[in-house]
């Protein structure tokens, strides 16, 4: 089941947009809104706006294209061979873009993306995208895992027969006329010790199909358990024991600085007299010319290539060597892969730019569909109590959150950090400010950031606590979630509550004296700001009281000054909640 994470999108105004007909409804602002429900995904979706674009550079597979086409909102250009100029020159106009592995997506490009929102890989690998430039400008990158993972362990098999049996020399032999029997003596794969570098979705696959083959199937993951290796036939080794004992190498793992270059001098070192080294995953795992070294004096019985450091590998030394096969990067050039990756990047594509869903996305957090029911009412908490405090105590110089409460002990947390960032600078910063680029624009800030979380929450069974600290001081708001889906503040600073979370308010800090109520009702009223709802608390020495009022249209500044004029307020701060809830 694909990951996904249901992005909280702006409500549409009032006025010309038109809506899918729903009988269900949220209510945001004093307005009942349409929403669609589809299974565990809620979204809005807004009618009449303009149409999107979406680059499509590498070419698409028909039934992915149809996919996208099928939306009137969306406008899709598939240029043949585009060059990156050319790329770099247009994607200004675009909202999406969707590549493969030959177009690069570089920091220099993306400085032009001026309305770019998503860019997405019909593959796996984004090594041809630069991930941290795009996070930068508030960019989704999104790819495909899994889509074509079994194109790709079905060519390492093949790879690995091939090499075995000298496949493709031999074909190549009999074409020039010649009956070579001897010089083609091939291995046997029975009993022949396969050593997999990464247990991941295609590692898993292959190493299934080895199994079935009567391989010895060791691997080298240090992201998976011995216990989850062991459910797959598998033995869990360390890199040292994979290179001393394998026959054969396979490579199925990302390109980090952990695995780069993994294959190289010392690690060829330790291998055993006649091993066999398969790369089907990133060029720049493997160390090229050391592993040409080791071919040519023999150690290295054989290698099979579909991916090198540079593509194609043009003048590379390993393309003169009889022991070696080489196909152009295949792995996922399959017909069922091709259509696979392309109706899946055209789908989270679509669901990204019409829905606000997003799916494996790898610049972002992701929520599980069995989550998200139970987290969908805190992620508009997490952001309105951000949004609160950002507005009340701007400029910040220290965020603290705190999760607490049993319902929130088994639910991913970071999301729920990233939408408080969001929400703590949208009504401060002029830049955009969107789920993916907050957590850096925070850190541009120099704003510290503390998370934590604990089991205990008195009365409450979730609660979220959002305390900054800034020029103005310190201030602390705790909200939670009540049966129904209600979102409550239940605590501003040392004042006890249970306070509605949306619309526009006014916080009214006062000397608990009597008359102060009436004042504040009088004066509103006479700058004609109707009262929507009102809630009042006091500290427990009764010297100080707080009221949250609720009103249905922003209060001028006149208003606020004349509050501020009696005697008995402290303070008066407004705020609005409405943009970014569900």
């Amino acid at each position: 089941m694909p990951e996904i994470y249901p992005c909280l999108p702006d409500f549409p105004k009032r006025g010309n947009n038109s809506f899918l007909k729903s009988p269900h409804s949220v209510r945001a602002g004093g307005i009942q809104w349409p929403f669609v429900r589809c299974g565990v995904w809620i979204f809005l979706r807004a009618k009449g706006r303009k149409a999107l674009k979406i680059l499509v550079c590498d070419g698409m597979h028909e039934s992915g294209l149809a996919i996208l086409q099928g939306f009137r909102e969306l406008q899709v250009d598939v240029p043949e061979q585009i060059s990156p100029l050319e790329v770099k020159e247009r994607i200004s106009q675009y909202d999406a873009v969707v590549v493969r592995s030959r177009t690069r997506i570089t920091a220099e490009v993306l400085r032009e993306a001026c309305r770019l929102k998503v860019i997405g890989r019909a593959g796996t690998g984004v090594d041809n995208i630069d991930v941290q430039a795009a996070s930068a400008r508030g960019i989704l990158v999104m790819n495909t895992p899994g889509a074509n993972a079994m194109a790709a362990a079905e060519h390492t098999l093949a790879m690995i027969l091939s090499l075995a049996r000298h496949v493709p020399q031999a074909t190549q032999s009999m074409k020039e006329g010649r009956w070579e029997k001897k010089r083609f003596v091939g291995t046997e794969l029975f009993h022949q010790t396969l050593g997999i570098i990464g247990l991941g979705k295609i590692g898993s696959i292959v190493a299934d199909r080895a199994i079935a083959m009567k391989m010895d199937v060791i691997a080298y993951d240090p992201h998976i358990l011995p216990e989850a290796a062991a459910i797959l036939g598998v033995e869990s080794v360390s890199l040292d024991e994979l290179l001393a004992r394998s026959d054969f190498i396979t490579l199925h793992t990302p390109s980090t600085a952990e695995t780069r270059r993994i294959i190289n001098r010392e690690n060829l070192a330790k291998t055993k007299p006649g091993v066999r080294i398969i790369n089907c995953a990133r060029g720049d795992l493997v160390d090229e010319d050391a592993l040409h070294e080791f071919l040519r004096s023999g150690h290295v019985a054989g290698a099979a290539l579909d991916v090198f450091a540079q593509e194609p590998p043009k003048g590379s030394p390993l393309l003169k060597l009889d022991n070696v096969v080489l196909t152009p990067h295949l792995g996922a050039s399959s017909i069922q892969a091709q259509a696979n990756v392309s109706r899946t990047i055209a789908s989270q594509i679509a669901d990204y730019l019409l829905y606000g869903i997003i799916r494996n996305a790898v610049n972002f957090p992701s929520i599980n569909p069995k989550d998200y029911e139970k987290i969908r009412p805190y992620l508009v908490l997490a952001e309105r109590l951000g949004s609160l405090q950002g507005q009340i105590c701007s400029p910040v110089q220290r965020l603290e959150i705190e999760y607490s409460g049993s319902e929130l002990e088994t639910l991913p947390l970071q999301p729920l950090t990233q939408t408080v960032i969001k929400g703590l600078l949208d009504p401060v910063l002029a830049e955009k400010v969107n789920l993916v680029n907050a957590p850096l624009l925070l850190r541009e800030r120099q704003i510290e950031l503390l998370a934590s979380s604990t089991s205990e929450a008195p009365g409450y069974t979730g609660m979220i606590t959002v305390r900054v600290r800034g020029k103005k001081g310190e201030s602390s708001a705790a909200g939670t979630v009540f049966p129904g889906g209600e979102l409550r503040l239940v605590r501003l600073n040392n004042y006890r509550l249970e306070a509605e979370l949306e619309g526009i308010n006014l916080i009214v800090q006062n000397l608990d004296k009597p008359g102060t109520i009436g004042f504040i009702g009088t004066t509103l009223g006479n700058f004609n700001v109707n009262i929507a709802n009102m809630h009042l608390s006091r500290t427990p020495q009764r010297d100080r009281a707080i009221a949250i009022i609720r009103i249905d249209e922003e209060a001028p500044q006149e208003a606020l000054d004349a509050l501020r004029t009696h005697p008995n307020i402290v303070s008066v701060e407004q705020f609005k909640l409405n943009a970014g809830a569900q």
